[in-house]
């Protein structure tokens, strides 16, 4: 083909030096340096100089119809008698054009339009085809857009309807510079309409139209496309906003990296996409077109490509992303800056800004105004748009980022609607950027300590918890962290902070995160080189245990008054809360053993007061004593309700292995009387719903014993070959029997098979509770041969165990007091005891005995051992005595169950039952008839609740 300017480019590339303008008033617009490489001949009718994908669904004909063909396209019936007309209404014709001088931005046409008639545009565009002669098919195309351009409010019907059908099967004649830059012009503002007047839309639809069909298979896009939508944008958003512009638009809108809310999110989303604003600043809305118009407008959109073939949204200006963001960074910088007052502010202007909040530049400039563009009712819909968009958008979580935090944090809202919207888009901000989360906590905080409060502070933190439930109460506990490390003591404002937050947030916080996020320890320099380290542990403490008083809900507190009624409601709450201390206690105690070293070499007194704190086992004042918190007519019953709590395993482990501890500044004695004192209050607090005291480690038993054990002065020499004997602390020896009595009555399974079948003086101890005898040997000892072998070989290890002490007290003098040591002024005799735990049965002193049988009364831990199926420490005891033998004990312990006899074994039963049979047997001398009546009808009570209970145990074997 004849190819007269070879050199023609598809895509604008290098600016093309600026003719003369063309004749008549036609200006078209758009930059023609646009790309880099140069631009390849425009051939209009061959499919394979497109460079298009195989795959586009484009009609591929070597040529178009003929001349007959195209004039009967041009005289195919019209769907009206008039022109259609947009959605936004007619523009007036009128009779002089304005000769406005064209954008800067914007370079003259450089393409001489050539005009001719629209039922032959087609045939010319087919002989300038035929002859290769590419510049009349620009210059006629560019004649058309003039047309279109002059008569804006009734287009040419056959024009545009060629024009489309054009695009349609060849829309890379399109795609050049001159042609490009005349379509713009068709979206660009035209200054010689009367804004009064109505306005057709179709003269912009269809040259976008037009550009999504020549662009839509190109990555990389021309500037100019941004910058005539930041026109319309601020202007009367003819196109910008239209439906069936949409893809266009949103194509460009790629070029600002914005995350757009979606309609459901949007409260211009019914206004949206119909053009002008009311508002101050730009032009009215033009009036509603008719209906016909709307439906040719939407027949035209839909016949300009099949809906397989709607062009796709994806980057378009990954090329040019640096040059768009400045420029449309100025365009908003200009817009802003400008001196007018604030009810002139555009909606438009705010609109713009909603779709560049991918720039963090514009996030920054629009957040230092939009608090007050929410207050002016004339913008208060976009304004939350903005809101929205800048939330979503908040993604980076840079200095910028940062600061555009720190002023949403600032802004105050008192309408209800506003203030919901606002919570919405906090909820959006957490979601933008993982780090969003702590730095909106700590902002909110550090806001609402200072002098310039926000009212709103905590309805946001409340949303922040909702939304975040297991990590917000983690930065919340960071940023406590960091009140207690500052140089001023911040413990009092802390604790009234923490109260009013729980308070404003309805207890709606997770308590065991918060507090964990308390103990977490801090790498921060702020932390390594604190001053006040003794301090921070101790303040930590404190608010360990106001957090844990705080979880008492009204509900709770119901529950618990109810409970000392005796009645049983809302245990559900009761419990939970139950459980919730345990666990944060059981953190605690690791924190202690774990963290607090590491962080500073606490004093003994003062670590060991924490320990207690925590534990809520120290003095009552130590927990109100700042801020007389809690008042006084709840604080008994606060300190009740935390320390009648469960006691887990890890937590009374932990206190062992800190009592073991020579680093650590708890000691054995003070770890054992720990330890007791939370075993025992935990039994009290048993019920059947709740589990106090589970502990399934076997190695619990030794390290309670080795607790007991006596270690002599490290800087005693004693004698080579000397082997000391294992002796124990006798008061710590009992002690640590009793606590284990507890734990195995609590575990049966576990720790109390293991100390029935190894640990002889513990069997002896359960078999006490469980008999209710306390007397040594014990009643389950028939055979008065054993009987006697026990008091024997108890009085043989005492002796030996004497004359152990006296040797090892020996050396120990003749290495220190060079003091002979006797029996009389020996001081370790009755001290000490030898440490056999799997040795024989040791007798327990009277006074142990006593707190035997006391234990036994309050915590019911012969019944718990009675219950057991699985291991029957019951039927043992009944097995191992035999039949013959008389148990007044099983009598007892019948007549001692009152209405628990299904918890009592089969054989325990029948022993009973002959027992009772026996005495039956003897006649009755009783001179008071009402006596012996009064007798046989307790023998028959008893009688039918044995029967009553080998109905409720099935399965279990009967032995004769």
């Amino acid at each position: 083909m004849n190819r007269p300017k070879p050199t023609t480019l598809r895509r604008p590339s290098a600016a093309k030096p600026s003719g003369h303008p063309p004749p008549g008033d036609f200006i078209a617009l758009g930059s023609k340096s646009q790309g880099g490489e140069p631009k390849a001949p425009a051939v209009l009718l061959k499919p394979a100089s497109t460079g298009l994908p195989a795959d586009r669904k484009r009609e591929t004909s070597s040529a178009l119809p003929s001349s007959s063909g195209l004039s009967s396209l041009a005289k195919r019936p019209k769907l009206s008698t008039t022109p259609p007309v947009s959605a936004l209404g007619r523009l007036a014709d009128v009779a002089a054009v304005d000769k406005r001088a064209i954008s800067p931005s914007i370079k003259e046409p450089s393409v001489v339009p050539i005009e001719v008639s629209p039922a032959v545009l087609l045939d010319e565009i087919e002989a300038a085809e035929s002859e290769g002669n590419d510049d009349r098919i620009e210059g006629l195309l560019c004649g058309a857009v003039k047309q279109l351009k002059m008569n804006r409010a009734k287009p040419d019907i056959t024009l545009y309807l060629s024009l489309m059908f054009l695009a349609k099967i060849k829309p890379n004649v399109f795609a050049t510079e001159g042609i490009i830059e005349a379509l713009c012009s068709l979206l660009r503002r035209d200054a010689s309409i009367n804004f009064k007047a109505k306005g057709n839309s179709l003269v912009s639809v269809l040259a976008c139209n037009l550009l999504m069909a020549a662009y839509e298979e190109d990555e990389n896009w021309p500037e100019i496309f941004v910058k005539v939508y930041i026109e319309d944008s601020l202007g009367e958003r003819i196109w910008v906003d239209s439906s069936h512009c949409k893809n266009f638009v949103d194509n460009i809108q790629t070029a600002f990296g914005t995350k757009m809310p979606p309609k459901s999110m949007l409260l211009q989303a019914d206004t949206g996409r119909s053009g002008g604003d009311l508002s101050a600043g730009s032009s009215p809305h033009p009036s509603t077109p008719d209906e016909d118009d709307s439906q040719t407008e939407l027949l035209i959109a839909e016949e300009k490509l099949s809906p397989e073939d709607e062009g796709q949204v994806m980057p378009r200006y990954d090329e040019l992303a640096e040059s768009v963001e400045d420029y449309v960074l100025d365009v908003l910088r200009d817009q802003l800056n400008r001196r007018q007052p604030m009810d002139n502010v555009s909606r438009n202007l705010l609109r713009l800004l909603t779709a560049t909040c991918g720039y963090k530049e514009a996030r920054l400039m629009a957040v230092q105004r939009l608090e007050m563009w929410l207050q002016n009712p004339k913008l208060t819909r976009p304004a939350q748009d903005l809101l929205m968009s800048l939330c979503m958008n908040c993604n980076t979580h840079g200095a910028d980022d940062m600061e555009v935090i720190s002023n949403l944090i600032k802004i105050r809202l008192k309408p209800k609607v506003l203030l919901n919207h606002y919570m919405l888009c906090v909820r959006e901000l957490l979601n933008a950027h993982r780090d969003n989360l702590g730095t909106m906590v700590k902002l909110v905080i550090f806001n609402e300590l200072s002098n310039a409060r926000n009212p709103n502070n905590m309805q946001v933190l409340h949303t922040v918890l909702q939304h975040s439930p297991e990590q917000a109460p983690k930065f919340l506990a960071m940023v406590f962290q960091d009140l207690l490390t500052n140089k001023d003591d911040y413990l009092r404002a802390s604790r009234a902070l923490l109260r009013e937050i729980i308070k404003q947030t309805k207890h709606e916080i997770n308590f065991q995160s918060f507090c964990f996020g308390l103990m977490q320890e801090r790498k921060e320099p702020s932390y390594v080189d604190m001053e006040f380290k003794e301090r921070f542990v101790i303040q930590v403490t404190d608010l360990l245990t106001v957090s844990m008083m705080l979880g008492i809900t009204a509900q709770v507190k119901e529950a618990g008054i109810a409970w000392d009624k005796g009645e049983k409601k809302n245990l559900e709450v009761l419990r939970s809360f139950q459980n919730q201390i345990a666990a944060i206690q059981r953190d605690a105690v690791w924190w202690l053993h774990t963290v607090v070293p590491t962080i500073s070499k606490v004093g003994a007194k003062d670590y060991v007061h924490c320990l207690h704190k925590v534990l809520f086992t120290e003095q009552p004042e130590t927990y109100y004593k700042w801020d007389n918190w809690p008042p006084e007519s709840d604080r008994n019953f606060f300190l009740r309700l935390c320390s009648e709590v469960p006691l887990l395993e890890d937590t009374l482990m932990r206190i062992l292995v800190i009592g073991l501890s020579r680093d650590l500044p708890l000691g054995p004695a003070d770890a054992m009387e720990l330890a007791d004192h939370l075993v025992k209050r935990a039994a009290g607090v048993q019920s059947d719903d709740l589990e106090v005291l589970r502990v399934e480690r076997i190695q619990l038993i030794d390290a309670v014993l080795n607790l007991c054990t006596y270690h002599h002065p490290e800087n005693i020499q004693l004698p080579a070959g000397y082997q000391p004997p294992n002796l124990a602390i006798s008061t710590l020896y009992w002690k640590a029997w009793l606590l284990l009595l507890v734990v195995a009555a609590f575990n049966p399974q576990r720790i109390g098979l293991a100390a029935w079948d190894g640990y002889p003086t513990l069997k002896m101890l359960m078999e006490m509770v469980m008999t209710n005898n306390y007397t040594y040997p014990p009643c389950t000892i028939a055979d008065e041969d054993t009987k006697t072998e026990m008091i024997n070989r108890e009085l043989q290890i005492s002796q030996r165990e004497k004359q152990e002490i006296l040797a090892f007290e020996s050396h120990l003098a003749a290495a220190s007091t060079k003091q002979t040591i006797t029996e009389s002024n020996s001081l370790l005799l009755s001290q000490l005891t030898s440490l056999d735990p799997q040795g024989p049965p040791r007798r327990p002193p009277p006074q142990v005995q006593e707190q035997v049988k006391s234990l036994n009364q309050s915590l019911r831990l012969g019944h718990l051992l009675c219950r057991s199926r699985n291991p029957d420490f019951l039927l043992n005891i009944i097995q191992r005595q035999a039949s013959s033998q008389s148990m007044p004990w099983l009598a007892d312990l019948v007549q001692s169950s009152e209405g628990s006899l299904d918890v009592l074994p089969v054989q325990c039963l029948c022993e009973f039952l002959l027992h009772d049979a026996a005495d039956d047997s003897l006649p009755i001398e009783d001179d008071e008839e009402g006596e012996s009546k009064e007798q046989r009808g307790q023998e028959e009570t008893k009688t039918t609740k044995a029967k009553a209970a080998t109905r409720t145990t099935p399965g279990s074997s009967v032995r004769s």
